[in-house]
């Protein structure tokens, strides 16, 4: 696709330090789902070989350095965008997706005929029936009320299938922490507006969350994420989403001093989770049983959050789950957990039960220590 490169360079930068991330979810193959990705080249093949076939996604931040990207220091990350992400959930279109990932799990060309029969179900739902409107009619309201308050519409996304994305951009800014401005941020909207459609899980990890990338079609719609504008109709995003057409991008057209309103967020938030740290006087759950001095084995502990696993490995002490993370769909389950902690083979999470509330609610330490806590009672 023509001046690809050039929007890429446009939209993430001349240099920067990212993954690139194709989720397996319906592949029995193991094969490499993350690449490294420094240049608007890089990421321009990676979108080339894998777009229509698999998911694309890309760090909606930028690591700052490639030895940092390789040890996650969210402290040297680089801020300059604020991600939003509208989606809608529909049954019939649940139904459809899982039935096409299971003939998929069999081979991409396996029942030819019925996933083609089930991505034209898939398409008229979405093109047809509008399954995507919802979203994008609060999007473009979003849009509307965001240019009021920070003079520039955000840059808007529709996704390939039933929702769309907002982008707003601003100079690199550091915060104490970022998910909990974006979340307070994103809680106020969604409460104020009434936004059905406003994902708020996206915002309470912000540090760790995955994008689509601009322009890649859909792994089962074949339908191509594009921008739009508030002035487009439905029909026209479908039009430009079946015949996409690269447009030129000014990061400049969706800057705006958002980042200075975060601030003032994030220095209330982050001194609110302070003082509500120091009025916990009860001692915590810690990392050891408090009826022992035995270390909690992570099987059990998950078992309390996820249920009973999918897999039991007995002999060689480890469980699988389907991945509770929602940045990849695992038809197949990839999440490991073994008794000092957890692995995904599919998005390549893992840590201990810390790291996991982290990653899968957006909380801070001491959000941690208060769940705990309460666990314990």
């Amino acid at each position: 696709m023509r001046g690809l490169q050039s929007f890429y360079r446009a939209f993430y930068g001349h240099r920067f330090y990212r993954h690139f991330r194709r989720p397996p979810d319906y592949s029995h193959k193991h094969f490499q789902i993350q690449y490294t990705v420094t240049c608007s080249k890089n990421l321009y093949v990676h979108v080339h070989r894998n777009s229509g076939h698999h998911h694309c996604f890309t760090h909606v931040y930028d690591y700052g350095s490639r030895a940092n990207l390789k040890i996650r220091n969210t402290k040297k990350m680089l801020f300059d965008r604020a991600f939003f992400d509208f989606d809608v959930s529909h049954p019939e279109v649940k139904i459809i997706k899982e039935q096409l990932l299971n003939l998929r799990s069999q081979g991409l060309g396996h029942g030819k005929v019925q996933q083609e029969k089930l991505v034209e179900e898939l398409n008229r739902l979405i093109i047809k029936e509008k399954v995507s409107k919802e979203a994008i009619d609060e999007a473009k309201d979003f849009a509307i009320k965001f240019k009021e308050t920070f003079g520039q519409y955000p840059a808007l996304f529709f996704s390939g299938c039933k929702g769309c994305h907002a982008y707003t951009f601003f100079r690199a800014t550091n915060f104490k922490d970022i998910n909990l401005a974006l979340s307070w941020f994103a809680q106020h909207v969604k409460d104020t507006y009434n936004y059905q459609t406003l994902d708020l899980s996206v915002n309470k990890d912000a540090m760790a969350r995955l994008s689509r990338v601009p322009y890649n079609k859909h792994q089962l719609t074949g339908l191509s994420v594009v921008p739009f504008t508030i002035d487009d109709s439905y029909a026209d995003i479908m039009r430009s989403s079946r015949n996409p057409r690269v447009h030129d991008f000014q990061r400049e057209d969706y800057s705006t001093n958002f980042h200075e309103h975060l601030q003032k967020i994030d220095l209330v938030e982050s001194h609110n989770s302070q003082i509500k740290s120091k009025l916990m006087k009860k001692p915590v759950l810690t990392w050891k049983d408090k009826k022992s001095s035995k270390l909690i084995d992570h099987q059990e502990f998950f078992k309390s959050l996820l249920g009973m696993p999918e897999r039991e490995y007995p002999a060689k002490k480890y469980v699988m789950y389907h991945c509770p993370f929602k940045d990849h769909e695992d038809k197949k389950p990839s999440f490991m957990v073994h008794a000092k902690g957890y692995k995904c083979y599919g998005c390549g999470k893992k840590g201990n039960y810390w790291q996991f509330f982290k990653d899968f609610h957006g909380w801070n330490n001491e959000m941690i220590r208060e769940f705990l806590m309460k666990k314990r009672e």
